[in-house]
């Protein structure tokens, strides 16, 4: 009996994946719970009218954007997971019924580099970070996708503190869930642009 000689299978790297449920709930909880503590500490402040009405305003504004926040944030933010095989990125964004999957190949992206992220507390993160050709037939356009509607109103809430300036109408910028090694992100990228193997 002849034998059937073949290579290995592709190697698959899979980061992301949706977030606890008692997370969502977690941060929705906090974020009811700013916007009740700012209405019932600050209201009276409110009224009856007077010269400091506008300042405990501002200041109730200020809490209950941020409450909301986490509160649509927790609810409606989309659980994203990238799968990368030699040539080939595949994007899923989903939030309950609402889904989104993109395939990319390295010909899709203008650029693709591995970043670090030291904003946090903890310890670094790396990250891929990718820019999509404007030319690109993929590039996402979230005010045309539902998966992305908490997102978009997140962006409205910081409206205020970003400045009213017109936001653009496609995303063409991805940045991958975090890894906790450069290695790691290193070797996702080399995952990512290596050729697929081919079974004999």
């Amino acid at each position: 009996m002849d034998a059937q000689s073949s290579e290995a299978p592709d190697e698959v790297i899979r980061l992301g994946g949706p977030m606890p449920t008692f997370i969502r709930w977690m941060l929705t909880g906090v974020g009811l719970f700013a916007c009740v503590m700012v209405v019932v500490e600050l209201g009276r402040g409110l009224w009856p009218l007077s010269v400091f009405s506008l300042f405990f305003g501002f200041i109730m504004a200020g809490g209950l954007s941020v409450g909301l926040a986490f509160m649509v944030f927790g609810a409606l933010s989309p659980d994203e997971q990238w799968e990368i095989r030699p040539g080939c990125l595949t994007l899923t964004v989903a939030r309950g019924r609402h889904r989104l999957e993109r395939q990319f190949t390295p010909d899709d992206f203008e650029d693709l580099t591995v970043v670090r992220d030291d904003s946090g507390d903890g310890p670094d993160t790396w990250h891929l970070m990718a820019r999509i050709r404007l030319d690109s037939p993929k590039l996402i356009l979230p005010g045309h996708e539902p998966v992305f509607a908490g997102l978009v109103f997140l962006d409205i809430l910081a409206s205020p503190l970003k400045g009213w300036r017109e936001r653009p109408r496609f995303h063409d910028r991805l940045r991958s869930p975090s890894l906790t090694t450069e290695a790691a992100a290193h070797k996702a990228l080399a995952c990512f642009v290596s050729a697929p193997k081919r079974l004999q």
